[in-house]
């Protein structure tokens, strides 16, 4: 054998040692850097949950105390919307008028907020520590909360009207009816769904996430929603003893799943102006089958469909998940 064949050798020798050299290394590499991720995770979770300890500690948040302050703010919401209900009665003398029912709608998101200001004060947080994101984030969200009702709701009238279950007969021209439209639009967020989401999905959703996960979370605000709206006098069927725990279920469902509660507030608005527009209070339609449309269109296809869209929206969730209070 030459020296030139013995030369070729080393250098084939030599590129395959290096390239098993490289190999070793960049395993090795690879388990160090895994084995950094485990300590760092294992790590993260003792400095989360000691975190958790000192914040409540720092705040004397106990569990008892989360039971006193939502009992406390859910007795209050109950008085102010016995009162409103009072102060409507006697302003409008039992008749529906739009500028009573827009005033009256004023003074309760008023209340509402003085009474989870006055709370927060007391608990010496800030807003933004019950969760509230920036303006355009909270725009956003309610945008998708508008949305994820009004497509599917499209989508069972126009099956509805196409299979002949429901008739709906315009009673009134177009520009009232889009200026009622828009003024009932405003009342209803402000006499319904601002005051009643920022209290139970989001002063009252937020401690109690302190301490449960979101799945229990979730059930524990449908229930307490569901006795206030029988201490407000709301459930005064069978119809709406099924609605309002049903109601209150899916719009925590949209506040655990965003994690925005005005998510929730867009398909809370959505849904009450469509199906108070359509009522005969108001008078601009003649509604046959107005059952069925209410709850196949308003109610069924858009909370099952709204639901699976939040999932893919929101594919991480993790309903196992307690809240910092931060």
């Amino acid at each position: 054998m030459d020296l030139q064949a013995i030369s070729q050798e080393a250098k084939r020798n030599y590129g395959r040692a290096v390239k098993d050299f490289k190999q070793v290394r960049r395993e090795t590499w690879h388990n160090e850097i895994m084995i950094l991720k485990q300590q760092f995770k294992f790590v993260s979770k003792i400095v989360r949950k000691k975190k958790v300890v000192y914040l409540v500690k720092k705040n004397q948040l106990t569990m008892k105390n989360t039971l006193m302050i939502i009992f406390v703010v859910v007795t209050l919401s109950i008085i102010i919307w016995n009162l409103i209900s009072y102060l409507s009665d006697i302003s409008s003398g039992g008749e529906y008028s739009r500028i009573n029912h827009f005033f009256i709608a004023v003074i309760t998101t008023i209340l509402s907020v003085i009474l989870i200001d006055f709370a927060r004060r007391i608990d010496k947080i800030s807003w933004k520590q019950l969760n509230l994101s920036p303006i355009r984030t909270n725009i956003l969200s309610f945008l998708v909360g508008l949305i994820l009702w009004a497509i599917p709701a499209l989508i069972g009238l126009v099956i509805c009207l196409m299979v002949g279950w429901v008739e709906i007969t315009v009673k009134t021209d177009f520009n009232h009816l889009v200026l009622s439209l828009l003024i009932l639009f405003i009342t209803v967020f402000l006499i319904e769904a601002l005051p009643e989401e920022i209290i139970f999905r989001g002063y009252i959703y937020r401690y109690l996430n302190i301490w449960f996960p979101h799945w229990m979370t979730l059930i524990l605000q449908t229930l307490l929603f569901s006795l206030f709206g029988y201490f407000i006098g709301a459930i005064y069927s069978l119809e709406q003893l099924l609605f309002i725990p049903g109601f209150a279920f899916i719009l925590g469902y949209f506040r655990a799943v965003s994690g925005n509660v005005w998510t929730a507030i867009g398909f809370h608005v959505a849904i009450m102006t469509a199906t108070q527009i359509l009522s005969r209070l108001h008078d601009h339609f003649d509604v046959s089958g107005i059952f069925t449309l209410q709850f196949l269109a308003f109610i069924l296809l858009p909370s099952v469909l709204s639901a699976i869209a939040l999932d893919f929206i929101y594919p991480k969730h993790n309903w196992h998940k307690k809240e910092l209070y931060l």
